[in-house]
């Protein structure tokens, strides 16, 4: 899937954690990370949540923890960062479930 930000994630190997798959560079490395949530921040409005529809609930946000994605954040595919479970942005949509 290529995201917002024009091309797919960099990935990075985990040796030990992920059977044959690798992490998003977004989850290892911090500097990475701040700065695709930068550009969330100012090309979707990421930021807290004010209603039900939350990064926790959204169709991009994948959960991670074998990669360094704690249990209150998810990975946001749409835009390679770590985003909090309790954020949101102007990508949000609703996962299949729902």
């Amino acid at each position: 899937m290529i995201g917002l930000l024009g091309s797919e994630p960099e990935m990075v190997e985990k040796e030990g954690l992920l059977e044959d798959k690798e992490c998003p560079l977004a989850t290892q490395d911090e500097i990475v990370n701040k700065g695709n949530k930068q550009v969330a921040v100012l090309k979707a409005s990421y930021g807290p949540a004010e209603s039900e529809e939350r990064c926790g609930n959204c169709e991009y946000g994948m959960p991670m923890n074998k990669c360094g994605v704690s249990d209150k954040e998810v990975y946001c595919v749409m835009w390679d960062f770590k985003c909090k479970k309790s954020g949101v942005c102007d990508a949000w949509e609703p996962t299949e479930d729902e």
